[in-house]
C-alpha cells in the first residue's frame, strides 16, 4: 500500500488522492482559483512594489505635466442626398450616402486639413507648437546639457536644419496631432476637440478646423460642379447632334419607304385599308340587293301565264319602285275581282265578263312589257354594282400588299424612332442638369455646417492626466504579475509534495523543515570533541541530526519518524532492513537525514548501524568520526574486524561505520558493486535490525547504481526549491534499478512559512495552533 505524507507528518494510503492531485485535476478542467490565490500570496510584495512604483510614476507625471484647456466645436452633417446623375439632386454633392460618416471623420483628421490650419494661424511660429511642452525639470537638464561644449557644438551644427521652415511645420504638425481629437456624437454630429495651454487659443484652433473643413467641402463641391458643368456642356453638344441625326434618319426612312402618317396616330396605308374595307362591304351589299331584285323579275317573267306572275310582278314592282307596275297590278287585281264576281252573277260567257277578261289580258301584257323594261334596267344596275365591287376588291388587294410592305418597314422605323426618343430624353435630362449646375455653381451647397462654435473654456481639463494616473497602477499590476510569472517560470525546483508525485511518480514521504545551525556555547567552555580514537565513541553532535533526540516534538523529528514509519510499512510486505539515503546532486542534506534517521531508530531501542558509503566524499565520517583509522573499506577487505572499525553512540544504541580515506578512492563503484561488499552487508543484516546507508549523489557518480544488490530500498532526498526538477528526472532515468527500489522522496530544508505560498490550501495544516496540545513545535 502506497503511503503519502500528511500535513502533520503521518501517513495515509494511496487510495486517498492528495489535495495536490485534486488541484491539478481542477486546473486541467478549468479556472484554478487556488493557484491564483497562491500566486498572489507568493508574489504579493513584488506585485505591490510594481503597482506602487508605476503609481508613483503616474503621480509624478500628473504633477510635472501641466493640465491644458480643452475647447470643442460641433459640426452637423446634413443627411440630404445630392448626386450628379440621380433624381432628385443637385450637381457635385457627394453627400453622406457616398461618403459615410467614418470617411468624414478621417477627412477631419487628415494631414492636409491640419497643415491648412497651421498655415492660416501661423502655428509653426507659435512657441507652444515650436517645441514639445517642456517639463521644468527636463528643461533645466536640457539647459545644463546645452552648456557642455560638445553638446553646444552639436546643437549649433544641427541648428539650421532644426530651424528650417519645413522642420518647424512638421514639428508643429506632430504636436497638433497629439492635441487634436475628433469624435462622433449621435448620428450626424461630430465634435472637434483641441487642447492648448491657452483657453482662447484652444477655441480659436477648434473653430479654425471647423471653418477650414467647411471651406474645403465648399471648394471641393464647387470644383466638382465646375468640372461637371464643363463636361455636361460638351456632352450636350454631342447629344444635340445625335438627336438631329436620329430624327433625320426617321424622316429619310419614311420618305424612302413611302410611309405617310394619317394624322390620327395611324399610317396612310392603314387608313386607306380601313376605308376600302368599308367601301367593299357597301358594294357587296348593293350588288346583293341588285341581284335579288333581278332574280325576282326573272322569276316573274319565267311564268307570265301563271297566277304567280302577278304576285312576282308586284314584288318586282315594289322592289324596283316602279309606280306604273304597281298601278297596273292594282287594276288587274280589281278586274280579276270584278270578273269573278260577274262570272258568278251573270255567268262566264256574259259579254261584260268577256270584256273584263279582255281588259285583264291587256293589263297583263302591259305589265309584262314593263317588267321586261325594268329587268333590263336592273340588269344594268347589277352589272354596274358588280364592276364597282370588283374594282374595290382590286384596290383592297393592292392596299393589303402595300400595308405588308409598310409593316415590314415599320419595324425598322420604330427602332429609329425609339433611338431618336432616347437621344431626345437624354438630351433633355442633360440640359436640365446643365441648368442646375449653372445655378448651383453660383451658390454651392455643403452637407457640413458649424452647429456649435467653440468658446474659450473656463477650467483646465485633467481628463488625460487623470486617465494616465488611473492607468499606471494597472500597468504596474500587469507588470508585477508578469515579473512574478517570470520568477515562477525560472523557479525549476520542487516546492510541494504534489510536484514530487506528478513529475517523478514517487511518494513524498515527508517535508523536512530547514534546521538552523545551533548557537555556540558560552565563552570559555571547550568545544565538544566529535570522537575519541581510543574508545571510538560518538559524542552528542550539536548539529541538526541530533535534534531528533534533543527536540522529539519538533516538526523535524516528526518528519524523520514519518520516514521510519514508511520504512516499517515497507518491511511488513518485503524485507527492508537496508535503507539507502541518496540525492540527485550534492549538498541536499542526505548525510544529515541519514544520521537523523539512524538516531531516531536507535532512540526507540532498535539495533541500527549507520554506514557511510560515500567513499569519495565521506562528509558524515568527517563530522562523526574524524579521527577514525579504519572503516568500511578495511572491514570489507577484512583488514580489520567489524568491531574494530565501528564507532558507537554512548547514549543511544547506534553504531557508526565510517570511511577512512586519506586520499580519494578512484574505483569506489567497483568496491560497492563487488560480491565481497554484498557478503559484508549480509553480515550487517544478521547483526543489526536496521542498516542506514549514506550513499553518494546520483548525478555525478555511478556508485549508487552499483548498490542495488546491497540496499533493500532507497530514500531520495531533494533540496526544497533548489534542486531542478529536470536534474532529478534525468538522474532517476539514468538509474532504473534505483528508481524501482525507491521507498519515497523527502523534501529537505523546507521553509515552512514560505511553503504556504505554494500550497495555500494546506497552510492551515502546516500552521495550526491546536497542534501544541500534543507537544508539537516548530
Amino acid at each position: 500500500m502506497s503511503i503519502h505524507e500528511s500535513p502533520q507528518g503521518d501517513s495515509r494510503p494511496a487510495a486517498y488522492p492528495s489535495h495536490d492531485a485534486a488541484g491539478q485535476q481542477l486546473a486541467a478542467t478549468g479556472f484554478n482559483l487556488e493557484f491564483i490565490a497562491d500566486f498572489g500570496r507568493r508574489r504579493f510584495w513584488l506585485i505591490l512594489i510594481s503597482v506602487l512604483f508605476m503609481g508613483g510614476v503616474g503621480f509624478a507625471y500628473f504633477m510635472a505635466v501641466p493640465a491644458s484647456y480643452s475647447a470643442t466645436a460641433t459640426l452637423q452633417l446634413d443627411p440630404r442626398k445630392f448626386q450628379l446623375f440621380q433624381q432628385p439632386g443637385n450637381l457635385g454633392d457627394q453627400g453622406i450616402a457616398n461618403a459615410p460618416l467614418e470617411s468624414q471623420l478621417e477627412a477631419l483628421k487628415s494631414e492636409n486639413l491640419a497643415l491648412k490650419v497651421i498655415d492660416e494661424l501661423h502655428l509653426a511660429d507659435d512657441p507652444e507648437f515650436g517645441k514639445a511642452p517642456a517639463v521644468p525639470v527636463i528643461s533645466n537638464l536640457m539647459e545644463k546639457a546645452a552648456a557642455v561644449p560638445i553638446i553646444s557644438n552639436y546643437i549649433k551644427t544641427r541648428g539650421p536644419e532644426s530651424q528650417s521652415e519645413s522642420w518647424r511645420t512638421r514639428n508643429a504638425l506632430r504636436i497638433f496631432d497629439k492635441r487634436y481629437t475628433v469624435k462622433q456624437r449621435g448620428v450626424y454630429l461630430i465634435d472637434i476637440n483641441f487642447e492648448s495651454e491657452n483657453s482662447e487659443r484652444a477655441a480659436q484652433i477648434a473653430n479654425a478646423i471647423a471653418k477650414e473643413y467647411i471651406t474645403g467641402q465648399i471648394d471641393a463641391e464647387y470644383e466638382v460642379t465646375r468640372r461637371g458643368s464643363k463636361w455636361l456642356e460638351g456632352r450636350i453638344t454631342e447629344l444635340r447632334d445625335q438627336v438631329a441625326a436620329a430624327e433625320k434618319a426617321v424622316i429619310d426612312y419614311k420618305a424612302k419607304n413611302k410611309i405617310v402618317d394619317a394624322g390620327n396616330g395611324r399610317l396612310l396605308t392603314e387608313q386607306q385599308l380601313a376605308d376600302l374595307n368599308t367601301q367593299l362591304a357597301l358594294a357587296r351589299a348593293k350588288t346583293s340587293d341588285m341581284r335579288a331584285r333581278l332574280d325576282r323579275i326573272n322569276a316573274a317573267l319565267d311564268d307570265p301565264a301563271g297566277n304567280g306572275f302577278i304576285n312576282a310582278a308586284g314584288g318586282a314592282g315594289d322592289g324596283a319602285g316602279n309606280q306604273l307596275i304597281t298601278n297596273l297590278r292594282t287594276q288587274y287585281l280589281n278586274l280579276a275581282a270584278r270578273e269573278a264576281e260577274w262570272s258568278e252573277k251573270y255567268g262566264p260567257s256574259h259579254l261584260a265578263v268577256v270584256n273584263v277578261r279582255n281588259s285583264m289580258r291587256g293589263i297583263r301584257a302591259s305589265i309584262l312589257d314593263e317588267l321586261q323594261r325594268v329587268r333590263e334596267s336592273y340588269k344594268g344596275d347589277y352589272d354596274s354594282a358588280n364592276e364597282a365591287q370588283q374594282l374595290i376588291e382590286n384596290q383592297l388587294h393592292q392596299a393589303i400588299t402595300q400595308s405588308q410592305v409598310s409593316n415590314e418597314a415599320q419595324v425598322v422605323l420604330r427602332n429609329l424612332e425609339t433611338s431618336a426618343q432616347n437621344y431626345k430624353a437624354l438630351y433633355d435630362n442633360f440640359l436640365k442638369r446643365y441648368t442646375e449646375a449653372i445655378e448651383q455653381q453660383s451658390f454651392p451647397y455643403t452637407e457640413a455646417r458649424l452647429l456649435t462654435k467653440a468658446t474659450p473654456p473656463i477650467k483646465r481639463s485633467y481628463q488625460k492626466s487623470l486617465l494616465i494616473v488611473a492607468m499606471t497602477p494597472l500597468v504596474g499590476l500587469f507588470f508585477g504579475i508578469g515579473l512574478g510569472a517570470l520568477r515562477d517560470f525560472l523557479d525549476r525546483g520542487f516546492r510541494t509534495s504534489g510536484q514530487i508525485e506528478s513529475l517523478l511518480g514517487l511518494r513524498c514521504l515527508a517535508l523536512i523543515p530547514l534546521q538552523k545551525k545551533p548557537r555556540n556555547k558560552a565563552k570559555g567552555q571547550p568545544e565538544p570533541i566529535s570522537g575519541d580514537s581510543q574508545t571510538r565513541l560518538i559524542l552528542n553532535d550539536p548539529g541538526p541530526s541530533s535534534s531528533v533526540v534533543e527536540q522529539p516534538f519538533s516538526r523535524f523529528a516528526e518528519a524523520i519518524r514519518t520516514i521510519k514509519f514508511a520504512a516499517d510499512l515497507q518491511g511488513a510486505a518485503t524485507v527492508n532492513k537496508v535503507i539507502g539515503i541518496t540525492s540527485a546532486v550534492p549538498n541536499e542534506g542526505k548525510s544529515t537525514i541519514a544520521a537523523a534517521l539512524a538516531r531516531s531508530i536507535a532512540q526507540f531501542g532498535g539495533r541500527v548501524i549507520l554506514v557511510d558509503c560515500d567513499l569519495r566524499n565521506p562528509s558524515l565520517s568527517r563530522d562523526l568520526a574524524p579521527r577514525a583509522t579504519a572503516g568500511i573499506v578495511e572491514a570489507h577487505y577484512e583488514k580489520v574486524s567489524l568491531d574494530e572499525a565501528v564507532w558507537k553512540e554512548p547514549s543511544l544504541n547506534m553504531t557508526f561505520l565510517p570511511v577512512f580515506s586519506p586520499a580519494p578512492i578512484a574505483h569506489s563503484s567497483e568496491i560497492l558493486a563487488s560480491s565481497a561488499m554484498k557478503k559484508f552487508f549480509e553480515k550487517l543484516r544478521c547483526t543489526y535490525d536496521y542498516v542506514v546507508v549514506d550513499l553518494p549523489p546520483l548525478a555525478p557518480l555511478v556508485d549508487v547504481r552499483g548498490t542495488t544488490h546491497l540496499v533493500d530500498s532507497y530514500l531520495l532526498i531533494v533540496d526544497w526549491g533548489r534542486t531542478y526538477t529536470t536534474v532529478v528526472q534525468h538522474a532517476l532515468s539514468r538509474a532504473p534499478g534505483v528508481y524501482e527500489k525507491i521507498l519515497g522522496v523527502a523534501l529537505n530544508k523546507v521553509d515552512m512559512k514560505a511553503l504556504s505560498l505554494y500550497d495555500g490550501n494546506r497552510a492551515r495544516y502546516y500552521h495550526n495552533k491546536a497542534y501544541a496540545r500534543y507537544g508539537y513545535t516548530d
